[in-house]
């Protein structure tokens, strides 16, 4: 009894099974590579070849498309498009089909059965990423298979949309903050040229030094014939003019040094600190402004070009014969694992046996 409750009876039950009842189940497969336009890295083998001819592969986002694929949301747009559900409801044999007994009609018992029919398998060598579907029929694996491509590749655009308008928002962002910048800069120097009357202040300050200088040689003049009429004539009634003249001149420098080096607040030298200060604030906010308006230009022109590639490297085929079930496999297992367990049994109850005697 114990041999035909372990080894025969399951071994028969199996060759039933999978010799008459088991229904084909067919994969298609395709193959893709997610490249992106910035990103190169060094390949190896195909990897090498297909960024020979323009691809470079973009890791981190083909695991995002391979997570989308396998997920429920992934799912829900495919029932949008194919009857899945029916593929899988209405074909193959009463184990195999989804709900054959009807003990599971709802949504995640169908996607967890599901995800068990779809594998995806990422090849970190080459980067190129097999897609596999498998169901009772090749047309409908091959269906399944090409709308989920599709649908990675709308996925991959969505990224690139969403990344071009952050890339440009950003940037528009910079400009607005640049503008107010310059505006706010522009208005606290013109308000500091118009409460002070300064212009320019450097060109200012050359002018004054310019007239300090013409004041001094001239005063270096009278000083020189002031000193000649003494000399010659000391009576001479020119004397009282030329000190006249010699004390105006030295009024007048005088004057001016104060208007420059003075103490005063209204003094260039007091003057220059705060409208240094705000010149090159005003100076370094339209260089800031320059900048962000370059930035945009480059932003807008990166934008037009699509970062992220969905590139189909096989398209999904039709297989002409059955992958699962293995059924020469299925029925050997089945007798090996039976002659284990036989064997297992029989050591043990040859064992009590032998202790109870």
């Amino acid at each position: 009894p114990l041999l035909w409750i372990t080894v025969i009876i399951p071994t028969v039950i199996s060759v039933l099974y999978f010799g008459l009842v088991a229904s084909d189940q067919f994969t298609s497969e395709s193959s893709f590579v997610v490249r992106s336009s910035k990103n190169q890295t060094s390949l190896s083998d195909i990897g090498a070849i297909l960024q020979g001819a323009g691809f470079s592969r973009a890791q981190d986002d083909t695991y995002t498309v391979r997570e989308y694929m396998q997920s429920r949301t992934a799912l829900g747009e495919l029932e949008k498009k194919l009857p899945v559900r029916q593929f899988y409801e209405e074909n193959g044999d009463l184990f195999s089909r989804f709900n054959g007994f009807g003990f599971f009609d709802y949504g995640e018992a169908f996607y967890q059965y599901y995800v068990k029919k779809v594998g995806i398998n990422f090849d970190s060598i080459s980067g190129i990423t097999t897609l596999g579907v498998t169901s009772f029929n090749a047309a409908e694996s091959a269906k399944i298979n090409q709308a989920l491509l599709k649908q990675g590749e709308d996925l991959i655009n969505k990224l690139n949309t969403r990344a071009r308008k952050d890339t440009i928002r950003y940037a528009e962002d910079a400009v607005k903050v640049a503008e107010e910048r310059v505006q706010e800069a522009a208005a606290n120097l013109t308000e500091y040229r118009t409460e002070h009357g300064i212009f320019d202040l450097k060109a200012q300050s050359e002018v004054q030094m310019g007239l300090i200088s013409k004041l001094q040689d001239e005063l270096i003049v009278i000083q020189t014939q002031l000193d000649q009429v003494r000399a010659v004539t000391p009576d001479n009634p020119q004397i009282p003019g030329l000190k006249a003249r010699e004390q105006s001149l030295r009024k007048e420098i005088t004057s001016q040094l104060r208007q420059i080096f003075g103490g005063g607040n209204n003094s260039l030298a007091n003057q220059a600190a705060d409208y240094q200060r705000l010149f090159l604030e005003n100076e370094l906010a339209e260089k800031q402004m320059a900048v962000a308006v370059t930035s945009l230009e480059n932003a807008k022109a990166e934008a037009e070009r699509q970062q992220l590639y969905l590139e189909v490297v096989s398209q999904p085929s039709v297989p002409d014969m059955a992958q699962l079930p293995t059924r020469i496999y299925n029925i050997i297992a089945t007798l090996i694992i039976g002659l284990i367990v036989y064997g297992i049994l029989s050591l043990l109850i040859a064992s009590v046996r032998e202790h109870k005697n």
